[in-house]
């Protein structure tokens, strides 16, 4: 059609003729298809309607099946009660005739009378002291030994040989039993002494006058990591050094409550360029002291803390204070404690006596290596040093100190004090402006 419309016009007889007859065939084929299409429909709804009828057949059979075993269900029921009785009853019969058996076989005495008893001459008592001697000589014995072998099967730490034997690291300070802020407890309590020791072989373990930045870790919760920690920054204070403590425990702040402070903005705020330093930084009731407390928690703390701002921070701040203290989380299970401690100058790692296993405080140690943190040594704290013979040498130590300090005290001087302890000096160099 298209060839003879290009060759004659749209109007020549042979075009017309030709359009009518593909009309009369486009008219068939349409026919065609309708009538196929119509005839798919019939076979469609009566394979339907069969299906249907499969469906409705099925559906019945499944409920007469059901009702027929719950009509049944009485009947077996029965009949395993009946099969157990039976086979209880053969069991039965079989054990009768076993000992129907049994009672007609005949068998010797078991029993045979060898001699008749004689009546004793003289009554028989109890020897009540021997008894008594006895008892308490197993009752020691038995307590002695259960004592060793609890003792065998605690694997903590009890001694300062036990550290530096697992740990090969130096003890640099015992820690007391029942220690609290040495701002309530104040510059004369034993506590603070325990803390002056230990701020007295920091500072002599630390390898470049540079490093400031301190941060004290321990394993588990519980160890009494962040009392140490607040109580060596005070002692560092106290002796005229310009210190900052930071809570970086960005888990379970808890700086702030030891020093009744806001917790409301802080080193979060700070990174996250929501406030600045002057604004964060909070000062305390000792001169010398600031405190930066957490701010608000956010929902991750790794990227925070693993940051170049963190970084930053860290650097500006020791060039601002003569010392600046990071509190952090344990550092088993958690990251931002490992962090820390590859970030700053010098760690301490805190055991508490006789708490977590040995194995633990070795992982611990590990993990602060692992990052490439500066170990500086092992605070060994909360010592019961009054029951404890291996530590009673301290009690001791810090009574008559405080005895002779008093006597020395009453009486008039001549010369100028250099300090509670003969501290002065210690933590180096003159005390910085705040900003």
């Amino acid at each position: 059609l298209a060839d003879l419309i290009e060759t004659y016009s749209a109007e020549h007889p042979d075009v017309i003729r030709m359009k009518g007859v593909l009309g009369r065939i486009n008219d068939q084929v349409n026919e065609r298809l309708e009538g196929i299409i119509e005839g798919l429909r019939v076979k469609t709804a009566a394979a339907k309607a069969k299906y249907d009828s499969y469906v409705a057949e099925v559906e019945k059979t499944r409920k007469t099946d059901i009702e027929t075993a719950i009509r049944r269900a009485p009947y077996f029921n029965a009949k395993r009660d009946l099969d157990k009785l039976k086979e209880f009853r053969e069991k039965l019969m079989t054990k009768i005739t076993s000992e129907k058996v049994d009672a007609k076989i005949e068998r010797p005495g078991i029993v045979e009378v060898i001699d008749h008893a004689q009546k004793a001459l003289v009554a028989s008592r109890p020897k009540k002291p021997l008894n008594i001697a006895l008892g308490v000589v197993f009752g020691l014995i038995l307590g002695v030994g259960l004592a060793f072998f609890i003792e065998y099967l605690d694997t903590s730490v009890k001694t300062i040989d036990d550290v530096e034997r697992t740990l090969q690291a130096p003890v640099l300070g015992v820690i007391p039993q029942n220690v609290g802020s040495l701002l309530d407890e104040g510059l004369d309590s034993p506590h603070a002494e325990a803390y002056r020791v230990l701020r007295t072989n920091v500072l002599f373990s630390r390898k470049d006058p540079k490093h400031s930045a301190i941060t004290v870790l321990s394993g588990g919760a519980g160890e009494g990591k962040s009392t140490t920690l607040f109580n060596l920054a005070v002692v560092f204070a106290q002796n005229g050094s310009r210190v900052l403590v930071v809570d970086s425990d960005l888990r379970r702040p808890s700086i702030h409550k030891i020093l009744n402070l806001s917790n409301s903005i802080g080193l979060t705020n700070y990174l996250l360029k929501q406030n600045t330093l002057e604004e964060v930084i909070q000062t305390t009731a000792l001169a010398t002291l600031d405190f930066l407390p957490s701010g608000k928690l956010p929902s991750s703390s790794i990227g925070i803390l693993n940051s170049i701002h963190m970084k930053a921070l860290i650097q500006e701040l020791k060039n601002r204070y003569d010392f600046v203290f990071f509190d952090a989380p344990p550092i088993m299970g958690v990251s931002d404690a490992s962090i820390l401690a590859s970030e700053v100058d010098m760690v301490l790692q805190v055991i508490q006596y006789r708490r977590y296993p040995q194995p633990m405080t070795i992982r611990a140690k590990q993990l602060i290596e692992k990052v490439g943190g500066n170990m500086l040594g092992i605070v060994l704290n909360n010592i019961n040093m009054s029951q404890d013979e291996n530590y009673y040498y301290y009690s001791g130590y810090y009574s008559d100190y405080y005895s002779k300090s008093d006597e020395a005290a009453s009486k008039p001087s001549g010369g100028s004090s250099t300090g509670k302890g003969g501290d002065s000096g210690e933590g180096g160099g003159s005390v910085k402006t705040k900003y």
